[in-house]
């Protein structure tokens, strides 16, 4: 079997700088495009095709998206590079096996509970969440809270700061979430939750992750991925984490001089331990600290307030 020249030969351990990330990346969308072209070139007859430009209902553009989106995902992984999501509990240590051969730099962030409009069934409700399913029609959504007359208004992005969002499709070929043009909305997204807490992540629990009106309409009526594309909103799709992190900052919330709110400090009370060049320990050493605006929330949803106040949700960065 021939051996397959890498685009860029790296040692373990060496950094890639950005403009030979940046190079790499446009070679492997010129051989992709070069491969896909004489692929399609070569067919004659293809079921379910109009012409030998398209595949499955896909074109040539959109086959070349997808492997270009997938390959790029996949670069991260063999690089050294991991991204773990982890639920700590105070006093016990997890042990997390990387296998990449080295004692990587970690960093943590903190996965904050944010408010939403969550759908299940046709049922809506308010709740705290860590992972959100949206549309961009829900940058703001409008609900009437059951036993009440006047509406609530829950922004989902705000107008006056970045958003916290990632391509519904980016993610599924990040974690290899495998569909034809004909997979429905609803068996894509299972796969998907699946995949996003699969080892060596943890999985979360039902309440820390929903979806939207939309995503549990378009559920309903098992929307295929190819009438999403046909309606435009297949790039419409987002799913909202909110890692975050503050550097030598002790402060706990409350509002600055300026009238402004002050951050909350995150994640706090961590102990990470190398044990070898394969293992690694992480430590929740006392309760972390939560904003009151979440606690609060969390209480007045009926949630197990104490339970919570003795977990963290932390997205793990490891670079090999």
């Amino acid at each position: 079997m021939s051996t397959l020249e890498p685009y860029v030969e790296y040692k373990p351990g060496e950094l890639i700088a950005a403009e030979i990330m940046n190079d790499m990346q446009a070679q492997i969308r010129a051989d992709i495009a070069s491969q896909s072209q004489a692929a399609v070139d070569a067919i004659t007859q293809v079921p379910s095709a109009q012409d030998s430009d398209r595949l499955e209902g896909q074109s040539l553009s959109d086959i070349a998206k997808a492997i270009v989106e997938q390959a790029l995902g996949q670069m991260a992984l063999r690089s050294g590079y991991m991204r773990l999501y982890k639920k700590l509990q105070v006093g016990e240590e997890m042990v997390v096996e990387h296998k990449l051969q080295n004692c990587p730099l970690v960093d943590l962030y903190q996965l904050d509970y944010f408010q939403v409009v969550a759908s299940e069934d046709d049922y809506k409700y308010l709740t705290w969440v860590n992972f959100f399913l949206y549309h961009s029609s829900e940058k703001r959504i409008r609900f009437v809270p059951e036993g009440q007359n006047a509406p609530v208004s829950v922004e989902i992005e705000p107008t006056d700061s970045e958003p916290y969002r990632i391509p519904f499709a980016q993610l599924l070929a990040l974690y290899r979430v495998d569909y034809t043009e004909n997979s429905s909305l609803d068996d894509i997204e299972t796969d998907l939750w699946d995949a996003i807490f699969a080892a060596p992540n943890n999985r979360f629990d039902d309440q820390q992750y929903a979806h939207s009106p939309w995503f549990d309409r378009c559920c309903h009526e098992e929307r295929t991925v190819k009438s999403l594309k046909q309606r435009g909103d297949w790039d419409d799709m987002w799913i909202k984490i909110m890692p975050r992190k503050t550097v030598n900052y002790v402060g706990n919330g409350g509002v600055g001089e300026d009238g402004n709110s002050l951050p909350t400090a995150a994640p706090t009370m961590v102990q990470v331990s190398h044990f070898s060049f394969n293992k690694l320990g992480l430590t929740l050493l006392r309760e972390p600290v939560y904003s009151q605006e979440v606690i609060d929330g969390l209480q007045q949803e009926g949630r197990d307030v104490e339970a919570i106040r003795r977990e963290l949700k932390l997205m793990v960065l490891l670079r090999a």
